[in-house]
């Protein structure tokens, strides 16, 4: 479901932002402050911004800064194709890859 998402970054555990905005409208007002130490996809800061709130985001992973520099149209030292976004979906079913005859026979109870 998450893929299926206009606001899809390619993040794991990104959340709509429909969610956040119901978060941040009644939590804040026009013009605070919205800190988000582990910032990912930066959903929050978007949403935030879009709802009048100032942002600061934090994040170690330069994959995700590099979502956020470009979600939040913010002028960086990356090219635009370092900030293209591009989906890729990165989970996939692994259960279908193991198969009965892959288990050691003295795993099955007899």
């Amino acid at each position: 479901m998450r893929y299926l998402m206009d606001e899809y970054e390619n993040h794991p555990t990104q959340k709509p932002e429909a969610l956040l905005k119901r978060i941040i409208l009644t939590s804040s007002n026009p013009g605070d402050i919205v800190l988000d130490p582990f910032a990912g996809s930066f959903t929050t800061g978007a949403v935030a911004i879009a709802s009048g709130r100032k942002f600061i985001g934090i994040e170690i992973n330069s994959e995700y800064i590099k979502m956020g520099l470009r979600r939040l149209d913010v002028a960086s030292h990356y090219s635009a194709e370092e900030l293209a976004k591009v989906k890729k979906r990165k989970t996939g079913n692994r259960s279908k890859r193991c198969r009965v005859s892959e288990v050691d026979p003295d795993l099955i109870a007899k």
